[in-house]
């Protein structure tokens, strides 16, 4: 069997990227700076990959980074699981895991995911509320949220699911009839619009120097946006993990290479400070390690394909 890192080394490397930074995670360790580099670096000479990235005084984990740590976490919360004094690890829920996500990533992944974990875990219930505003944990007895943001919300910890990005899908139907095979094709095309997702911005990536769309049905729920794109009714700017499945499945398609990254990405949310049950804790790090694991979601807009704002 091979060796494995020890527990400390782990347990470093789990906090500094839970709280972006080393300081932080040598105090919450009571550790030196010094001491949680060292422990880091180690670890990133045994597997040799680079974990961390300066990004001015934030230490942002790497790709590589973030697929570890979904699995550190989820093994140190399993370890910690199974140390819980007896009465703790007989003892059942009273309630099940409450989950407050955004309806659009609810229905085309979350739910899913769900179901996944209920096979693994039929002794664990899930209540999962679908909701466009921010709950208020406390007062609603929510465990764990889906967010859709830039992270930082007062008074919560978080920790990535996923980044987002952008591109035109429509039917392949629809391609076809308007023969869509360069960007500037979409001179002929019906544009549907959400404010949350402005055209011009993709345009500018797509090297064309266009306004934004002054026609063209709009949609407030990213959902809504994909089913008129669905009917054929036009080409939607849509968000990469909301049209996975579909794209998938064939039902849609990205007829362009050139994505967008969003300013928004995905996240997992839950109080500051609350320390969470073992089920929960186990079921976040399920989710954590499971996203991580998800390949690229639209393969006609691979990743060296998605450009900044």
């Amino acid at each position: 069997m091979a060796q494995l890192p020890s527990l400390q080394t782990l347990r470093a490397f789990e906090a500094a990227g839970r709280l972006n930074s080393y300081s932080k995670a040598a105090e919450e360790l009571g550790l030196t700076h010094g001491a949680v580099s060292h422990r880091i670096r180690q670890l990133e000479e045994r597997l040799g990959l680079k974990l961390f990235r300066r990004d001015g005084n934030v230490m942002r984990m790497t790709e590589d980074g973030q697929r570890l740590h979904a699995q550190v976490r989820q093994g140190l919360s399993l370890l910690e699981q199974a140390f819980a004094p007896p009465r703790a690890r007989a003892a059942k829920a009273q309630r099940p895991i409450v989950i407050s996500a955004v309806p659009s990533l609810a229905a085309a992944w979350l739910s899913a995911r769900l179901g996944e974990y209920r096979a693994e875990r039929p002794d664990i219930d899930i209540e999962l509320r679908v909701t466009d505003r921010l709950s208020d944990f406390k007062k609603e007895g929510v465990d764990l949220g889906v967010r859709l943001g830039r992270g930082g919300w007062d008074g919560m910890q978080s920790a990535k699911l996923f980044d987002e990005a952008l591109t035109p899908v429509c039917t392949p139907a629809y391609r076809d009839k308007l023969d869509l095979r360069e960007p500037a094709d979409l001179a002929r095309a019906a544009f549907l619009r959400n404010a949350w997702t402005p055209w011009a911005r993709w345009f500018r990536a797509a090297g064309l120097d266009w306004p934004e769309p002054a026609r063209g049905p709009v949609f407030d729920d990213s959902g809504l946006l994909l089913r008129a794109a669905l009917q054929g009714d036009g080409v939607a700017l849509g968000r990469h993990w909301l049209a996975i499945e579909e794209v998938r499945a064939g039902r849609l398609c990205a007829p362009f290479s050139v994505s967008l990254r969003d300013d928004f990405s995905y996240w997992l949310v839950w109080l500051a400070g609350r320390n969470l049950n073992p089920e929960t804790a186990q079921f976040r790090d399920w989710l954590a390690a499971r996203a991580a694991a998800e390949e690229h979601p639209c393969p006609l807009a691979a990743p060296e394909h998605v450009v900044a704002a």
